[in-house]
């Protein structure tokens, strides 16, 4: 590390001792709130996903769900001269707990790359030195919640390079609480033998014919016109979709429509997004604040370690956290693997 990098890096541990209140940051400590909820805020702001999802500090490492938003109708009448009214929560309420589980986010930066920093001021050396990891864990957070399906103790990145092994995500979630939102899976969340053909002479003609079956008949009667669904739709579906609105065999005036409606990023009505790590020929409808990531309050640990023998300094991150479905009411999709779509030769696959 050159000398100047050396003042540089210095200057970065100082701040971290100075507001995390702490001698050594070699040693692992726990960061202050204020600047965990400063991490929470940078890691939303290095994804345009995250910003829009709740990320949640929660005080038990385990219990019940928050049931953030808005759940089934309260409106009512009650005849006070036989019973007394009954008050309704507003969220919701069902048998799905979340438990956090340790997470960890080690990370180095080699020597060499922070040497190109140093003749940056003491502030933007401070960001780029975090930014580095801060986008990764933002990352790596998405990758989780789309392909996650277990907790295991050990994890192994060679034989799931998704991340599957390392939390429970969302879609994992929904499969086992609520297979019957999601189209592909029997009753008990198994994957099932059903396929579903998209384009013409298929199943559904067009991707909004789906999506409207979706809404209608998975999304419980009550949200499906909640006015803040959006779909989550898959990279390979998407473009699809838009080769498929632009075929030239469409009258002009039919393309023309359909193309101001592809510019506008939405299918069957809502807002459409392709989300990084999200199954290519995934489809998923529900609300942002529908999808919560919950982390134990003080559980965020860090430890810096300036690491001679690798030429590099090493950053050691770890928290506990939960991926969260408020209400699987709220919630309507299609397992991946059961969609079929047109090849160039005009075969199903």
């Amino acid at each position: 590390m050159r000398p100047q990098t050396r003042l540089q890096f210095n200057k970065v541990l100082a701040a971290v001792r100075q507001y995390n209140h702490v001698d050594n940051p070699e040693k692992k400590f726990a960061i202050a709130p204020e600047l965990v909820q400063r991490l929470v805020e940078r890691t939303q702001e290095s994804s345009a996903f995250l910003k829009h999802i709740n990320l949640v500090s929660v005080s038990a490492q385990q219990g019940q769900k928050l049931g953030l938003g808005v759940g089934s109708p309260v409106a009512s009448r009650t005849d006070t001269n036989t019973k007394e009214r009954e008050p309704s929560y507003v969220g919701v309420l069902d048998a799905d707990d979340y438990a956090c589980v340790q997470t960890n986010f080690d990370t180095f930066i080699s020597y060499a790359v922070m040497d190109s920093w140093s003749h940056l001021a003491e502030g933007e050396f401070r960001t780029r030195y975090t930014n580095a990891f801060i986008k990764r864990i933002a990352l790596d957070r998405l990758m989780i919640g789309w392909n996650g399906v277990e907790a295991a103790k050990e994890t192994d990145r060679a034989t799931y390079p998704l991340l599957q092994d390392v939390n429970i995500g969302w879609l994992e979630k929904i499969r086992r609480y609520a297979p019957a939102h999601l189209m592909g899976y029997s009753s008990d969340g198994e994957a099932s033998t059903d396929t579903f053909r998209l384009g013409e002479g298929g199943h559904y003609q067009t991707l909004d014919a789906l999506v409207f079956d979706i809404v209608s008949n998975l999304i419980d009667p009550w949200h499906q016109e909640s006015g803040d669904l959006v779909l989550i739709l898959g990279r390979e579906l998407w473009v699809n979709h838009g080769l498929t609105l632009y075929n030239e065999n469409r009258p002009a005036t039919e393309r023309l429509a359909l193309e101001t409606w592809f510019a506008r990023e939405a299918v069957a009505g809502l807002p459409t997004i392709t989300v990084p790590f999200f199954p290519t020929r995934g489809l998923l409808v529900t609300s942002y604040d529908n999808l919560s990531l919950y982390s134990q309050e003080g559980s965020t640990r860090r430890a810096i370690i300036d690491n001679p023998k690798r030429d590099r300094v090493e950053e050691f991150l770890s928290s506990n956290d939960a991926y969260v479905v408020e209400d699987y009411g709220k919630v309507g999709g299609m397992r991946a693997g059961a969609i079929q779509l047109k090849t160039s030769a005009g075969e199903w696959a």
